[in-house]
């Protein structure tokens, strides 16, 4: 095997290029996973051209799958040559939440992609705790999609039982768009989706939409939503939810807030007024008891849901430069971009 690899390198604010770097080595515990495909994340894009790198030079990416090509210790060559998604969060395992298995609100934690290297690489190190087979059924594309489809999993399971009851969905993403195909898959009795783009409203319909509206239009439903997320990460957005969402109703907070939030006495009126139950959801369980991971991987194997859809481009590295600046500059009219190095 050659000693270095092609990889999208963030140099400094903006300054993404292609290099070729040195292939990480796995350490005992570690393996060295050859990268398939890897999602570009919302979160890349502020990471990329923002100012909330940890550090430079950086190699981005953490929505990935591959193959293991090698690793660090004998107790895990069984793991060789094994498809694989990544669970790019990297627990301390020493706090209070780890001790509890809550990996996911881990108060040290690492994570691929943004605090160490990442997948917009040929190759990529990560700890074999974190590798999860991908069954033989699901393409390396849709292996990529775990990740986000996990984490949009895990913040339907946070509200509880949803089944015969109405939902609205604010920002049709791949977050949002995949946290419609779990509601629906639970029972959701109507999902009404919004968003400010309606080239999402036809592939939306098709995942289990039952109405796609823009922001600006709340249909009149006298009943009111029985369940309101906020997925664009839109401070409008976050407002509206809070209007819209019926007495003792509830609003699930899933999007990024990357500007400052204010909210007037009106907004925070309808949270007391309404009696309404807010609820926050951050990344995904990784366990091996609860795992979000794993229930997603098994649904999808077994054919209950289909994350190829959502794909709306595939990109050589070659190309990323040029097509994330099309992304942050909204030339571009995508879903879910996914890298084939």
């Amino acid at each position: 095997m050659t000693q270095v690899m092609k990889a999208l390198v963030l140099e400094g604010r903006g300054r993404l290029r292609l290099a070729e770097v040195p292939i990480p080595e796995p350490r005992p515990g570690e393996a060295l996973v050859r990268v398939r495909a890897c999602g570009i994340c919302g979160s890349d894009l502020p990471r990329i051209f923002g100012d909330i790198a940890y550090f430079y030079p950086l190699i981005p990416g953490h929505e990935f799958s591959g193959e293991v090509v090698a690793v660090g210790g004998r107790e895990d060559e069984r793991w060789v040559g094994e498809r694989v998604v990544v669970y790019p969060l990297l627990p301390c395992r020493k706090c209070p939440y780890c001790e509890m298995g809550w990996y996911e609100l881990c108060e040290d934690y690492g994570y691929l992609g943004s605090r160490q290297n990442g997948a917009f690489a040929e190759y990529v190190v990560a700890p074999v705790a974190n590798l999860l087979p991908l069954p033989g059924n699901l393409s390396f594309e849709e292996g990529a999609l775990t990740e986000p489809a996990a984490v949009a999993f895990h913040a339907v399971r946070r509200v509880g039982e949803v089944m015969g009851k109405s939902a609205a969905v604010f920002g049709l993403g791949p977050v949002g768009l995949l946290l419609g195909m779990w509601l629906k898959l639970a029972g959701i009795r109507r999902l009404i989706g919004y968003d400010v783009d309606e080239h999402k409203f036809a592939l939306a319909r098709n995942l289990g939409f039952d109405v796609t509206l823009f922001p600006s239009f709340f249909p009149a439903d006298p009943e009111g939503i029985d369940l309101v997320v906020e997925a664009s990460g839109n401070a409008r957005a976050l407002v509206d939810a809070l209007k819209l969402v019926r007495k003792k109703g509830k609003v699930l907070l899933l999007g990024n807030q990357e500007q400052e939030l204010t909210l007037q006495p009106t907004d925070f009126g309808h949270i007391l007024r309404k009696e309404l139950t807010v609820f926050g959801s951050w990344n995904s369980s990784f366990t091996f008891l609860d795992s979000d991971w794993k229930k997603v991987l098994d649904l999808a194997a077994g054919g209950r849901v289909s994350f190829a859809p959502l794909i709306s481009h595939r990109i050589r590295l070659e190309e990323a430069p040029a097509f994330l600046s099309g992304m942050r500059e909204r030339r571009l009219s995508y879903v879910k971009v996914v890298l084939v190095p």
